[in-house]
């Protein structure tokens, strides 16, 4: 969100979104449509809008200075004499069925800006939420929680990805119920976010696997199902060196999603923490299109 609340900001000094666009090298649909999107954000609007003008509403007045406190935290992210002083750790969890591509980016990326603090990432899958909340980890990168969060908790979204169906390559099938029909399923496992959306797919599409095999885990799943040991019901992910191995089937009009984003205490999170879930947001953005 740094550009578009850098827009936000021109916008709001220089009283329209076409002069904005001139002073930072915008057209003025660029500069709306980067509103639009830190309005969806946020949940609110920050403008009057009235024919083509739009003005600061009293919502947009009271962001000026907290969009003007992520600006200037960002450049002294950038200060390599300021960083140089912070010594402390951040603990980062992540739930085992997540893809780590993105995480360890994100996190080669802060070690660079803030080489002094000590990075601590686990996985997991049970009560990471409950880690945040009690302040045993600063941050959370998992799959959406279904029901209310506890109220000292707020909810990042990151990415939406949408289910496929992979099979080892030399499988003939039209579709993904062809391609599973008669072999062995890899899944997640009952108690996690997924297993449970696979519980719901599969009967709400009246299929049955011919075999179930229980993994928490997406590389693994990858993995075997380049080795032939089955089909898989995952997240539309990068398959890394199992890519040239396998056939990715769409569910079509019986796709379901992933919502991934990360758990942060609504009070009392670090500088450093806000600049590596800052991070993590722009890495997430950079790489839509592929998954976690």
């Amino acid at each position: 969100m740094l550009r578009e609340i850098e827009t936000f900001l021109a916008a709001a000094r220089y009283g329209t979104f076409t002069e904005a666009g001139q002073r930072i090298g915008l057209t003025q649909s660029a500069v709306s449509e980067q509103i639009r999107r830190l309005e969806d954000y946020l949940g609110y609007r920050l403008f009057f809008r009235t024919g083509r003008s739009a003005t600061l509403n009293a919502d947009g007045q009271d962001l000026i200075p907290l969009a003007d406190q992520v600006v200037a935290l960002v450049a002294e992210m950038r200060r390599r004499d300021s960083v140089s002083e912070i010594r402390t750790t951040l603990r980062v969890g992540t739930v085992a069925s997540l893809h780590s591509g993105l995480i360890a980016r994100t996190m080669l990326t802060f070690h660079r800006v803030f080489p002094k603090v000590t990075l601590r990432s686990t996985r997991g899958e049970d009560d990471l939420l409950g880690q945040v909340e009690r302040e045993e980890l600063d941050l959370a990168v998992v799959i959406q929680p279904s029901g209310d969060l506890p109220g000292n908790v707020l909810w990042h979204p990151l990415l939406t990805k949408p289910f496929v169906l992979i099979a080892p390559l030399g499988i003939e099938a039209a579709d993904w119920r062809g391609a599973m029909a008669g072999r062995p399923l890899l899944r997640y496992d009952h108690s996690t976010i997924s297993g449970r959306q696979i519980d719901t797919f599969l009967g709400r599409t009246g299929t049955v696997a011919a075999d179930n095999i229980w993994i928490n885990y997406l590389d693994t799943m990858i993995a075997l199902v380049g080795e032939g040991m089955g089909v898989a019901l995952i997240p539309d992910s990068d398959l890394g060196p199992a890519a040239d191995r396998i056939r990715v089937f769409p569910l079509g009009a019986d796709t379901f999603h992933r919502h991934v984003g990360v758990l942060a205490r609504r009070n009392g999170t670090s500088r450093e923490a806000e600049a590596f879930l800052a991070l993590l947001q722009d890495e997430a953005r950079r790489e839509i299109g592929t998954c976690i």
